[in-house]
């Protein structure tokens, strides 16, 4: 089999993304992979699995494998840059690219999330599931807040994630040890 770490990918222009792809089994005599752009304009995408996003646009990254001929895909879209003015984020989280850490688990509620944004934009979180969450509920790793303008077309979805929520329910608990343990063992994977 073929895993990859993303099924779909929000990217600015100028953006960089890595794909890491899993062969298994582990032990697997042939583990390369050939990596292509459905549309060079939009994306390219090198050898190692660098992905840069070169212009607006919907396209896919392709992963295959050179033995088995498994293949896996990314929908990737590129939006524009967004310029300081249009989005901020508070002083306590750390973005980098399309991902944000550094959340309080304690203030983690879909309303206090938005408070920690400033932007002209709509902000709509939806959890890993790709359900629309409502002010009350909490906010887990996985869960992505999208941005989006006053036409509906999203300017950029950023994911997020909380150190300790392995399962993505926006606590820290004996739930994320468990699924852990049945990744550690080979289960579950994450």
């Amino acid at each position: 089999d073929l895993q990859l770490n993303k099924e779909k990918l929000v990217l600015q222009i100028g953006d960089t993304y890595t794909v890491t792809p899993i062969i298994l089994p582990d032990d697997a005599n042939n583990k390369n992979v050939i990596y292509s752009s459905e549309d060079q304009n939009i994306i390219t995408i090198d050898d190692k699995g660098l992905i840069k996003a070169i212009k607006e646009g919907n396209t896919k990254a392709v992963v295959k494998t050179e033995e088995g001929d498994i293949t896996k895909e990314i929908n990737i879209i590129v939006v524009p840059k967004l310029g300081e003015d249009e989005v901020s984020f508070d002083e306590s989280l750390k973005v980098q690219q399309n991902e944000i850490t550094g959340w309080d688990i304690k203030n983690n509620s879909v309303n206090k999330i938005k408070e920690m944004i400033n932007t002209k934009y709509t902000i709509e979180i939806y959890n890993d599931k790709d359900e629309l969450l409502s002010d009350d509920q909490l906010v887990g790793t996985g869960s992505k807040i999208r941005l989006i303008d006053e036409n509906g077309t999203i300017k950029m979805e950023y994911e997020i994630i909380i150190y300790g929520d392995i399962n993505g329910d926006g606590k820290i608990n004996a739930l994320d040890l468990l699924v852990l343990q049945r990744h550690i063992i080979e289960l579950q994977k994450l």
